[in-house]
């Protein structure tokens, strides 16, 4: 049963830096801003009764930060865990889609992969990442910030890849990912 929505932050939560990367820390940044409809999508997520966390690659700022800058949103308090990787300008550091980090984030909310949803805008990172764990995803595809380097990679369903083209569709993706998990469930021998 799905007990957790695992968001990514830069593109898909919050707009971006104008530099485009965090090059100093995200709270450096008051140009960074909630996209629309973040604060109504997070409360009907609550509504459904799912837990909110966070998993996003950072260029220089840790998971400090990063709460830090939900708290100046006022949106801190919605998430049960936050993971920044600080990962970007060190490649000797997991990011996503390494396995490492997702694995992590579970662990910490003491959950399985197909416990979980992750939602974020890029294929290769977010929504390949948690396809190989057998996390289902949502791949936010507004073309503004959509993000997909890599057209060959081969996926597995389930777990369930959703597209919605506005956040404010992710709630009912997660209802019909709900819904096809519960169908496998009753479906299982």
């Amino acid at each position: 049963m799905i007990s957790h929505v695992i968001w990514d932050l830069g593109e898909t939560l919050t707009t971006p830096p104008n530099s485009r990367m965090d090059v100093k820390p995200l709270t450096e940044y008051p140009e960074i801003e909630l996209r629309e409809h973040v604060l109504e999508v997070l409360e009907t997520i609550n509504n459904m009764g799912l837990k909110h966390a966070i998993l996003s690659n950072t260029a220089t700022s840790d998971s400090d930060v990063v709460r830090e800058l939900l708290k100046r949103l006022h949106i801190l308090d919605k998430f049960e865990y936050v993971y920044a990787t600080k990962s970007e300008l060190d490649p000797s550091i997991p990011e996503k889609p390494d396995s490492i980090v997702y694995h992590q984030v579970l662990e910490k909310l003491d959950i399985q992969p197909e416990e979980a949803v992750m939602i974020g805008n890029t294929w290769d990172t977010d929504v390949i990442g948690a396809n190989r764990i057998g996390m289902h995803s949502i791949w936010l595809q507004n073309l503004e910030i959509s993000v997909r380097k890599d057209f060959d990679e081969k996926v597995v369903t389930p777990p369930w890849i959703l597209p919605v083209w506005d956040i404010a569709e992710v709630p009912k993706a997660i209802e019909l990912i709900i819904g096809c998990s519960q169908n496998e469930d009753r479906a299982e021998p």
